[in-house]
């Protein structure tokens, strides 16, 4: 026959053992669910890392994308900065005369209608003969005044005797020059629309004790000087020494521009022999 004692050590063991299989059943719920967890998080972090990198390369593909645009775009503005130059470029050299380079020293003919786009009076301080106007062309006198003030600041006494010479004007002295020297008149003197003079670019220098006759302006301290320094103010001499169109005349300076001046000084070159395709490259920076 079974005592109390016994029946509670069974009832208190039952209770033990229903415990732990609750624990056991709780426990196992437990990890299902963390394991379903894990597996869901797994399979988030995989659904996540596949649109992170779908994504990244969608991303990668508009930048590309856009990167080509930018490149395209800039591309196009510098074609229209191209275009844009080139017309600016046209339209200026369209603007600029085109005899201001011509060789015309018994080469070219220039019109008897011809004169420049504009002139102006060289100032009074600069002509050897006060009671004479010499004009020349708008656009250089500012140099030839920069040229000449340079030379007075080096004590140099540089008078200007002649400039802008129209075709009649270049026939009437032309005459003259035949009728005192006759056919010798051809070596120093252009016959009418062959003078550089009526281009309004060209000049004829002398000084004080040199006088009209530019006997002996050749060994003048100013025509060294012009010849060392004239460049820099667009000038250059027409006709040096052992040039084949006229006698040497170191008083005949011309205007091409301070890029072409500079060109000829440098490279120790005469205007005429060099190549008129080579010359014409200048023109549109004639006046820069």
């Amino acid at each position: 026959m079974k005592t109390k004692g016994s029946d509670k050590t069974l009832v208190v063991f039952g209770v033990i053992i229903v415990s732990l299989l609750g624990f056991l059943i709780w426990g196992y719920s437990q990890y299902t669910t963390l394991d379903k967890l894990q597996k869901e998080l797994i399979l988030e972090k995989k659904t996540v890392e596949e649109d992170l990198k779908a994504k990244t390369e969608e991303n990668v593909y508009i930048f590309s994308k856009l990167t080509a645009e930018q490149q395209k775009n800039l591309s196009f503005e510098n074609q229209i900065k191209d275009i844009t130059s080139q017309v600016g470029t046209l339209d200026k050299l369209s603007k600029t005369d085109k005899e201001l380079l011509q060789k015309y020293s018994k080469v070219y003919f220039l019109n008897e209608n011809y004169v420049p786009e504009s002139l102006a009076p060289v100032p009074n301080e600069f002509i050897y003969e006060k009671d004479k106007q010499i004009q020349i062309h708008t656009k250089v006198l500012s140099n030839l005044t920069d040229l000449l003030r340079s030379a007075q600041n080096n004590s140099m006494d540089l008078k200007i005797i002649s400039g802008f010479r129209s075709f009649g004007e270049q026939s009437v002295l032309k005459g003259a020059y035949t009728v005192s020297f006759g056919s010798d008149a051809n070596k120093f003197s252009a016959d009418q629309g062959y003078s550089e003079h009526q281009l309004g670019t060209t000049v004829d220098f002398t000084t004080a004790s040199v006088g009209a006759t530019f006997s002996g302006f050749s060994k003048t301290k100013e025509y060294e000087w012009l010849l060392q320094n004239a460049y820099k103010y667009g000038f250059i001499i027409s006709y040096p020494e052992g040039n084949a169109y006229y006698q040497f005349e170191p008083w005949h300076f011309r205007f091409v521009g301070k890029q072409l001046a500079e060109r000829l000084y440098v490279e120790k070159q005469n205007f005429y022999d060099l190549d008129q395709r080579k010359i014409d490259a200048y023109l549109i920076n004639i006046f820069d």
